[in-house]
């Protein structure tokens, strides 16, 4: 199954890595031909997607590593990091597109001449790119369902593509809009149309690369999981210490990319040995390994809570962590 997993995400993560370079290369030559910085925006976004999938291939088949002593906690890291450098890219490329277009208008305002838009390139740019990303959309969420909906990386290429889809088609309907200005009283907005579009596209694609970096440094520092998680790690430790001369004094739950780390502090209520303790962390280990969701436990022993109680409206306003 796990073979299987890894072979149906590898397949969808190399179709969505070409299909990136061909809409990055058909976004600059449309944007060349028809002077649009709409179009070169979208053929670069595209193209951080290509070359973040050259890296997303290795962050897959690294994520899959066994904990060892280079890295005794796992691989899962590496999930976490490719995230947050995938955004931060993103988010480069957005604010390189705010200066293209600032300079566009800055040069209109002040006399000068700005390149009239040739809206044919456009109108092919814009189906050839929506029938694309519509078909990655399609293939990363079935190889999404497919691997049990645990890959963050399958996640992640899904929602950049559906977001990829829907700028280019609303760039494209607003640039082949523009003639219909002609006459009208914002007949003087024609000339930067191209600008102030891409100036509404930052608006609408940079909280999602913010919302990815921020959920991924999260837990690259080690915040604890969402609550939901926690009730349900909670749950499952109580089925695992039925029956076990154990009492549960806290529990720790953390994101790593796919994988939650699960941490129990207990504190045997009769002397036992280390195999007790391991038969503890093998049961919890098969409980949750029934969701079938990547749960890496650890039990630890002690004779006191780790944490100190958090007063009510401190532990209010951190109960909600990203996922």
């Amino acid at each position: 199954m796990r073979s299987d997993a890894t072979t149906i995400e590898t397949r969808a993560l190399a179709v969505g890595k070409w299909a990136n370079l061909f809409m990055a290369l058909a976004g600059i030559s449309a944007a060349v031909l028809s002077h649009s910085d709409a179009l070169l925006v979208d053929g670069l976004y595209s193209g951080v997607h290509f070359f973040s999938a050259l890296i997303a291939a290795r962050v897959a088949h690294a994520v899959r590593r066994p904990a060892d002593h280079r890295h005794p906690f796992g691989y899962e890291a590496y999930e976490a990091l490719y995230v947050s450098f995938r955004s931060l890219v993103l988010i480069g490329i957005l604010v390189f597109a705010l200066f293209s277009s600032g300079e566009k208008i800055m040069v209109y305002v002040s006399g000068g001449e700005v390149p009239a838009l040739v809206l044919g390139p456009i109108l092919i740019y814009t189906l050839t790119m929506v029938a694309v990303c519509g078909g990655q959309v399609w293939q990363f969420r079935r190889a999404w369902l497919r691997t049990g909906r645990h890959s963050d990386l399958l996640r992640t290429e899904m929602r950049a593509a559906g977001v990829d889809g829907a700028l280019s088609a609303g760039a494209g309907a607003a640039l082949l809009l523009t003639p219909w200005l002609l006459g009208t009283p914002a007949d003087v907005l024609v000339p930067i149309a191209d600008a102030l579009i891409v100036l509404i596209l930052q608006l609408i694609m940079l909280p999602q690369p913010l919302a990815m970096l921020r959920a991924a440094l999260r837990e690259a520092t080690g915040a604890a999981a969402a609550p939901e998680s926690l009730a349900i790690a909670r749950a499952r430790a109580d089925e695992a210490l039925h029956g076990r001369p154990f009492k549960l004094l806290d529990i720790a739950a953390t994101k790593l990319g796919r994988t939650h780390l699960v941490v129990l502090y207990v504190e045997p209520e009769i002397p036992v040995r280390g195999e007790t303790l391991d038969q503890l962390r093998e049961a919890l280990s098969a409980v949750h390994a029934r969701s079938g969701a990547p749960v890496r436990c650890e039990v630890v022993a002690t004779a006191s809570p780790p944490f100190l109680p958090l007063p009510l409206a401190a532990a209010g306003s951190t109960a909600a962590p990203g996922s």
